[in-house]
Order: C-alpha cells, then sequence, then structure tokens
C-alpha cells in the first residue's frame, strides 16, 4: 500500500517551464561516485543498519544543539510512535516523543530522492520512463518510453508520492553516476548524502520507501533526522517543495501530454503558511507525514510524525501545529 492515486492524462500543449542551473558538477561527483561504489553499490541495497559500522549520530555529536527533549509543548495527544518539532530560526526541539526511534519512512524517503536529483542534474534534464519504473507498486498513467525533465519527475514524485516517476527519475541521473547498476549507485548516493548532512539513522534501501518484503522497509530513519531533512531542503532548495503546497498540479511530458497529480496531503489546505510536506504510507510504517510552516516573520517549524495511521497522521500534525502556534504566540 501506497499513497499513490491514480493521475488523469489529456493533451494539451506544454506550457513554458522555468530552469534552474546545475547545482552541482556531475562530472566530478560522478567520477567520486564510480571510485566509491564500484562493485559495492549494489550489495549496499541488501545491508541493514545493524551490519554497518556504528557512527555517532549528530545528537552524540552535539546534544546542546539539537535537544531531543521537549523544550516547548509539554501536553498533546497523537497516535504517531515518533514525533518532533523543530525550530529552525531559534534551533531549537519543541516537543519530541520517541524522536530518536528508527522507523520505517515510506515515501518520505522521497525526500532524499529528490535532493540527490536535484544536485546532480539540471532542472530541465530529459529523464526517460521505463518499463521497469512502470512496474513499481502504484500507477501514475505513464507510459513506457515517455520522456519527462527531472524537474517534472520530482514534482510527481512528491506531490502524489509517484513511485514510477521516483524510480525512473533515480534511474536516469543514476545511469550518470558510472557503469554499474543506475538505481543501485543512486541509492547508494543518497546513502552518502544522508551521512555527509549529519543524518545516520537515514538508510535507504530503495529510492521509493516501498516496503521491500514483509518484515523489510525500503528505507528507515529518525522523526528528528526527518526533520533535519526537511529544514536543509528548505534551507538550500525551497524550490523543491513549492508544488506540495497545492492541493494539485499539472505534470507534462516533452510530447505535451500532461498527468495531473493529486497531493496526497490530505491536509495542504488546513496548515498556515505551509512550506512544504511529504506523506509516506506502507503496511510497515503505517502513517507518515513531514511538513515545513512558517509560523510568521520568517520562523520555518518542521514537524514530523511516524508510525501513526493513514488518517491520524494528518490529525496528528494538525495537533502538533495548532500547540506549536499557541506556545509560540504566548512568548
Amino acid at each position: 500500500m501506497t499513497d499513490n492515486y491514480p493521475p488523469i492524462i489529456q493533451e494539451e500543449e506544454t506550457a513554458n517551464k522555468n530552469s534552474f542551473p546545475i547545482l552541482a558538477q556531475l562530472g566530478i561527483l560522478g567520477g567520486i561516485f564510480v571510485i566509491i561504489f564500484g562493485s559495492w553499490a549494489v550489495s549496499q541495497l541488501n545491508a541493514t543498519p545493524q551490519e554497518a559500522t556504528p557512527t555517532p549520530t549528530r545528537l552524540d555529536l552535539d546534544d546542546k544543539q539539537y535537544p531531543i527533549t521537549p523544550q516547548k509543548i509539554e501536553e498533546v495527544s497523537i497516535t504517531g510512535e515518533a514525533a518532533y518539532v523543530w525550530d529552525v530560526k531559534a534551533q531549537k526541539a519543541l516537543y519530541s516523543k520517541n524522536a530518536e526511534t528508527v522507523l520505517p519512512l515510506a515515501s518520505i524517503t522521497k525526500l532524499m530522492t529528490a535532493l540527490v536529483a536535484h544536485e546532480l542534474v539540471s532542472e530541465n534534464e530529459k529523464a526517460t520512463v521505463s518499463l521497469s519504473a512502470i512496474l513499481q507498486e502504484g500507477s501514475s498513467g505513464f507510459t513506457d518510453g515517455e520522456i519527462l525533465t527531472s524537474e517534472d519527475l520530482r514534482n510527481m514524485a512528491l506531490v502524489s508520492s509517484s513511485n514510477d516517476a521516483a524510480y525512473a527519475l533515480a534511474a536516469n541521473v543514476g545511469a550518470l553516476l558510472g557503469e554499474q547498476d543506475p538505481v543501485a549507485q543512486f541509492v547508494a548516493g543518497m546513502n552518502i548524502r544522508a551521512d555527509e548532512l549529519g543524518l545516520y539513522t537515514l538508510d535507504f534501501k530503495n529510492t521509493t520507501g516501498l516496503d521491500i518484503s514483509a518484515n523489510k522497509p525500503g528505507a528507515v530513519g529518525s522523526a528528528r533526522d526527518v526533520s533535519f531533512l526537511m529544514e536543509h531542503i528548505v534551507e538550500a532548495y525551497p524550490e523543491i517543495l513549492e508544488p506540495t503546497q497545492e492541493s494539485a498540479t499539472r505534470i507534462y511530458n516533452t510530447a505535451g501530454s500532461f498527468h495531473n497529480a493529486n497531493n496526497t496531503n490530505k491536509a495542504v489546505n488546513e496548515i498556515p503558511n505551509l512550506i512544504g510536506s511529504k506523506t509516506g504510507y506502507t503496511d510497515l510504517a503505517g502513517g507518515n507525514l513531514t511538513v515545513a510552516f512558517d509560523a510568521g516573520n520568517n520562523r520555518p517549524i518542521i514537524v514530523t510524525v511516524l508510525g501513526s495511521t493513514r488518517s491520524e497522521r494528518f490529525t496528528d500534525v494538525l495537533n502538533l501545529i495548532s500547540a506549536t502556534e499557541l506556545v509560540l504566540g504566548n512568548n
């Protein structure tokens, strides 16, 4: 089970799109990835967090700057197994519940997929949707050989949580990184990027977050590190999140056809000053949701809930947002 909802495909003239400059030198990074990945890139997909050498977490490195104990919000009712509310401007936790517990991420994984792709290729880089992408769980209405820009695939992956789009994006970008399996190389890159950002609980096995088996998730991490990942995107590349502010968007391919993508965040219109969001749901993960909103005066707040239910993840986040607004309003 995923967040996918079937889109509608119709014919319409292709809209003009803005393009962004290349944010990382692909040649240099590609060379680095080839050296690093080599023969072990594919094996990384089957590794578990327990098999890796223990690494100090971001909290261990600076537990005064990144507290896990609640600083402001004391009483709030949520269903989620873990939650974290992070005040970006004050660099302070406002609420924490099992925030360091490592849990399945489901489609929140696509935030890292989107980030890595955005840093490696330009927005207008052409990408082909393969049959392997289409065979991912859920249907986004793509056809074999359909061509879109990396930006459009990224938007489809984030707004409608399209597994097809996330896989196709990773496969096309991964093919530029070396001669090993493209998707395996890309996933290895996701894990390297997580380590570079100090998000050591994040561990990716695939680009979608889909469960690999009945007891093996496609990605894991803590509510705290998911919040820090969202913080990085908000501060470095807020344009990635802009499409998730809307209840729906339209994604065009190079032939002029389009897909209507409905936002899987059903609370999108209830969150004040929404900066961006990403949902996640699988059998192993339950309901996940991370959002960023502006509490006023350019004060981004990140709210992350993991291990809730399909419907109550939205209620959980809205309750935490209300509690956040209350305590900030009293200051």
